[in-house]
C-alpha cells in the first residue's frame, strides 16, 4: 500500500501535530522575553495558584509524567522561579511553591498566554472557534486514558 504526501496531510494525527507546532510558536512569540515554554507555564501558573503541590499531583493537574515533570521542575528552580522543598509528612514527596520571582513572572506572563490563545481562536470565525474547542475537549476527554500521562479531571 502506497501512502500519498495528501494521505499524511489529511491524517488527523499530522494536523493535531501541525496545529501544536502553529500553537506553540504563537505561544513563544507572545510570550517573548518570559522565556517559556507552553509546559512550564501550565507547571508554573499551577504552583502559583497552589502553593506546597507536589511533584504528582502537579503532574496530574496538567498533564505530565513523571520523567517530564521532574526536568521541568528542575529548570523552573535553575531559573529561580520555584523552590522545591521535602515534605514533612512524606520525605519522598516535593513540595513546590513559586519564589517572588516566579510569581512577578507569571503575572507578566498571564496576558501573553492570552493573547497566544485569542490568536489562535480568532483565525476562524467565532462560532467554528466555540465547535472546534468543544470539539478538542470532547476527543482529549474521550482518549484520556489511553494517554502516557492522563490528565487527573478530579
Amino acid at each position: 500500500m502506497t501512502i500519498s504526501y495528501e494521505d499524511i496531510a489529511k491524517a488527523p494525527g499530522f494536523l493535531i501535530r501541525r496545529c501544536h507546532q502553529i500553537s506553540t510558536a504563537i505561544f513563544l512569540e507572545e510570550i517573548g522575553d518570559a522565556d517559556l515554554s507552553p509546559t512550564q507555564f501550565s507547571a508554573l501558573a499551577t504552583i502559583n495558584s497552589s502553593p506546597g503541590i507536589d511533584q504528582t499531583t502537579l503532574g496530574d493537574a496538567i498533564a505530565l509524567d513523571r520523567s517530564s515533570v521532574t526536568k521541568c521542575v528542575e529548570r523552573l528552580q535553575k531559573r529561580g522561579l520555584i523552590r522545591r522543598t521535602v515534605s514533612n509528612s512524606d520525605r519522598r514527596a516535593r513540595k513546590l511553591s513559586s519564589t517572588q520571582k516566579g510569581a512577578s513572572l507569571i503575572e507578566m506572563a498571564g496576558p501573553a498566554a492570552k493573547r497566544a490563545g485569542d490568536r489562535i481562536l480568532t483565525a476562524m470565525d467565532p462560532d467554528k472557534a466555540a465547535i472546534l474547542l468543544a470539539l478538542l475537549v470532547e476527543l482529549s476527554d474521550s482518549l484520556n486514558a489511553t494517554s502516557r500521562s492522563p490528565l487527573n479531571q478530579a
